[in-house]
């Protein structure tokens, strides 16, 4: 059996254990004013989960923060390298690249995923960042605006850059802008001048810089939910999707899924596999057409038909074809449905082989003559009549046949050759007949004939057919020769004519027409016309 057509689409990543079945519940995590989850087991899970995001870039940063800053003890040296100051700038300097390097392996990517180590790390690095810059300032004693733009430079950076992980790091920000102003006034002296232009500016880059950072907190937890949210939906679709491919293989009913558009079948479950392609020639979907197991193009006609209007079709009994070519009765139901995004139907089959051959010898019994074969009286009329019905435009006609001089072979050779006779007169006449005429024994030794679509002329050359190939002909039965003749009555079904008794009459009287003048004739009814 193929693989089960499927829609695909597979998530990022999953959270796992009881945190991510929170997470993925009906109630949405809190995010607070600052864009981050407001309990701390939901922010865990969020950097859990992004870890291999969060985790580069904060490798980036305090690897190259640490070597960055390593590498402004070159211009340490060409200022103070000849002052005590330089030696402990150097040793502020490496104690920060000892902090970013902390923070780049616990950052690895083949590290375990441990988001409280993470923050602290990235805690310390910024601390020990804001410390340095200040110890930078102190060394080289003295404040210029160059140094706190650079400095504003480094924040508005931060803010842009550095992923924000608790409230912290919101505030580490403004405090070291805050220190810089404290330590150019209260240290340094810095002119009121220089303080308020670099306040201005101070101010725009802080202002602007949470917000951004704020917003983008917000944005990247949102979608991290709406990411949860369809990867719980996408587990209970498949989840329900495996359920529906469970029961559809295993019900016991034949069930046949095929697309509306074509009838290319795409999937058979086992009950209808077995019950029409037995010998699984069509295990791959679109090898097999839904067309090709009806044998009558009428009926499948009509079900397409039902499904396009209606959106179902059935129940119907339905005579199907398998795969290897046998015959099988099935009462059919289908519906319309919508399955990849396309129209489908599914169709449901009940095999009902054995209760149609039942009911058919049960019909053979009741409507077939048991000597000739032929319909009997009761027989011919339902199936005259129903062809009667459905007669649309040239109307029909009716022959009324009965046997020459039969009582006398009943007489003369015995009630045994009669029958043989009755017999080999049926086979005879319905040698004679199309495809389609419905013959009938509706008494003793009379038989009536039912031509659909048949004009008058036509009927009558038809008839004098019937009588030519008995009369010229005589019987052989058990060595003997029994010459015999027909009496033929012929008549057409007048407009408006719904039955077959008023034509049946007509035919009667003709018939007895035909034996008046003579026998071994064919007499049209009266007022019937050539």
């Amino acid at each position: 059996m193929t693989p089960w057509p499927r829609r695909s689409l597979e998530p990022r990543s999953a959270t796992s254990g009881s945190e991510s079945a929170r997470l993925t519940g009906e109630a949405t995590p809190p995010i607070g004013r600052l864009g981050l989850f407001l309990r701390r087991q939901d922010e865990h899970a969020y950097v859990h989960d992004l870890w291999p995001d969060i985790a580069a870039r904060l490798r980036l940063l305090g690897l190259l923060g640490g070597l960055v800053c390593l590498l402004g003890s070159i211009v340490d040296w060409t200022q103070l390298h000849d002052s005590p100051p330089f030696f402990w700038l150097l040793a502020v300097r490496l104690a920060v690249l000892a902090l970013g390097l902390y923070l780049w392996r616990v950052a690895r990517p083949s590290a375990v995923a441990r988001p409280a180590q993470l923050r602290t790390a990235l805690i310390l690095f910024e601390l020990g960042a804001i410390v340095a810059l200040r110890l930078v300032n102190l060394g080289y004693g003295e404040f210029s605006p160059y140094q706190g733009l650079t400095g504003l430079l480094i924040v508005a950076s931060a803010y842009a850059f550095v992923p924000m992980l608790s409230p912290v790091n919101f505030w580490l920000l403004p405090l070291g802008t805050a220190s810089l102003f404290i330590q150019a006034y209260g240290w340094h002296h810095a002119s009121w001048r220089d303080l308020s232009a670099l306040l201005v500016i101070a101010l725009y880059v802080h202002i602007l810089g949470w917000m951004t950072a704020a917003h983008n907190a917000r944005s990247g937890r949102q979608l991290w939910l709406e990411r949860q949210r369809l990867e719980k939906e996408m587990r209970e679709r498949r989840t329900a999707e495996g359920n529906l491919r469970h029961l559809f293989e295993v019900c016991p009913v034949p069930l046949v899924l095929s697309q509306q558009d074509n009838g290319s079948v795409l999937r058979f479950n086992r009950a209808a596999q077995a019950l029409l392609d037995p010998e699984r020639r069509h295990t791959e979907p679109g090898s097999a057409y839904a067309s090709n197991f009806y044998a009558d193009a009428r009926t499948r006609s009509a079900v397409t038909d039902a499904l396009k209007t209606r959106g179902e079709a059935g129940p119907v009994d339905v005579r199907m074809l398998t795969s290897s070519g046998n015959h099988i009765h099935v009462m059919l139901a289908a519906s319309s449905l919508r399955f990849d995004n396309k129209a489908a139907v599914l169709t449901s089959l009940v095999e009902i082989t054995d209760r149609k051959q039942r009911e058919q010898a049960l019909t053979r019994m009741t409507q077939t003559d048991a000597l000739t074969g032929l319909y009997n009286r009761r027989g011919f009329f339902e199936r005259a009549n129903a062809l009667l019905q459905s007669a649309r435009d040239q109307a029909p006609s009716l022959l009324l046949i009965d046997a020459d001089h039969f009582k006398r072979v009943n007489d003369t050779h015995g009630h045994a050759v009669g029958d043989t006779v009755l017999v080999q007169l049926a086979n005879r006449m319905n040698a004679a007949l199309r495809e389609g005429d419905v013959i009938g024994r509706i008494g003793g030794e009379e038989f009536a004939v039912f031509l659909p679509a048949t004009s008058l002329e036509n009927a009558y050359e038809l008839a004098d057919r019937i009588r030519l190939s008995v009369s010229r002909h005589a019987l052989r039965i058990q060595g003997l020769r029994v010459p015999m003749t027909l009496s033929i009555g012929v008549t057409v079904l007048q407009p408006g004519e719904s039955t077959l008794e008023a034509a049946l009459g007509r035919a009667d009287t003709a018939m007895y027409q035909a034996k008046q003048n003579g026998r071994n004739r064919v007499e049209l009814a009266a007022a019937s016309v050539l």
